[in-house]
């Protein structure tokens, strides 16, 4: 018995090496992985011999669970996506033959990516329904933190307000070191912020939506959509980050109808979660998410009571 238990664990090991070995872009978009093969592949360096962006990808992760322990907190890192992208100058995959003739066709080493998202969960004063879970997306712009309750059932993410997130690039850009502090600030804080977060997704829970509310929250995102990418700076200018944009509108809205069949009596918890079951990396651009989240939780919150 021992024996065969010991066959099956070596089994198994060799099967997860196996799956290891390889990417496959070419027929998935989003690639999953976890830190350890992440840590393997090509790394960008400038002409300098310094990574590209100040930093690898998988030294981010690793400096904020670093940061996580400093903090006394209990975490894991969840599954890593990376993703290709239509960028003929730096696109999100790229693959090195010269690696290749080393490795192997298709090789993990052999591949450079350049876009990547995942979660850290962070146990600490998790209920039934919540958990907490810092957010990073690391891709050709720069790099973006959040932190924010996730809904455990559907891990639904919730980014609530620009004060829990951190960028750097764009005008509220910092530099990788001032990323890091700011992490840190939040995860010394952690209870505080949890305990405010929880308290607006109370808020959300107890403010009704009414029907005739609902079609108005569809006609705004559909009118924050185009004011945003209106040619008419007028218009444009109103509208820093559109909270989804036209093809996810569509699906938000048609979510929507069918929750409204299912459930008689919407919040403004509903709505937000019918949103958030969009910024998931399988289904949106990295990029976009975490802004996109914080621009949707500051629209909803505009209809509480």
């Amino acid at each position: 018995m021992e024996n065969f238990e010991l066959q099956t664990i070596e089994s198994q090991v060799t099967d997860l090496q196996t799956i290891e070995q390889t990417f496959d872009f070419e027929s998935n978009n989003v690639v999953t992985m976890q830190l350890e093969t992440l840590k393997r592949t090509h790394k960008e360096n400038d002409i300098y011999g310094n990574p590209i962006r100040g930093i690898y990808h998988y030294q981010v992760i690793e400096r904020i669970t670093a940061l996580c322990e400093l903090n006394g907190l209990t975490y894991e890192v969840e599954e890593i996506f990376a993703a290709q992208n239509k960028n003929k100058n730096q696109p999100g995959v790229v693959i090195l033959p010269q690696v290749e003739d080393t490795f192997g066709a298709k090789a993990v080493e052999a591949h450079v990516l350049r876009r990547i998202y995942t979660t850290i969960n962070i146990t600490n004063e998790e209920t039934d329904e919540l958990t907490t879970t810092l957010v990073i997306a690391y891709h050709q712009d720069g790099i973006q933190c959040a932190i924010g309750p996730c809904v455990k059932i559907c891990h639904n993410q919730c980014v609530l307000g620009a004060q829990r997130t951190v960028i750097t690039y764009g005008k509220d850009k910092v530099t990788p070191d001032e990323l890091f502090m700011r992490v840190n600030s939040w995860l010394s804080e952690f209870s505080t912020n949890l305990q405010e977060d929880r308290a607006k997704i109370e808020r959300l829970k107890n403010t009704p939506i009414s029907a005739e509310q609902v079609f108005v929250i569809i006609g705004m995102l559909t009118a924050m959509r185009v004011a945003h990418d209106s040619k008419d700076k007028r218009l444009s200018e109103q509208v820093g980050t559109y909270p989804l944009n036209q093809s996810q509108i569509s699906v938000f809205t048609e979510d929507l109808l069918k929750l409204k069949q299912d459930k008689t009596n919407l919040t403004a918890w509903d709505i937000y979660n019918v949103a958030t079951e969009i910024y998931k990396p399988m289904k949106s651009d990295f990029p976009s998410l975490i802004p996109q989240n914080v621009a949707f939780a500051d629209f909803i919150t505009s209809f509480l009571n």
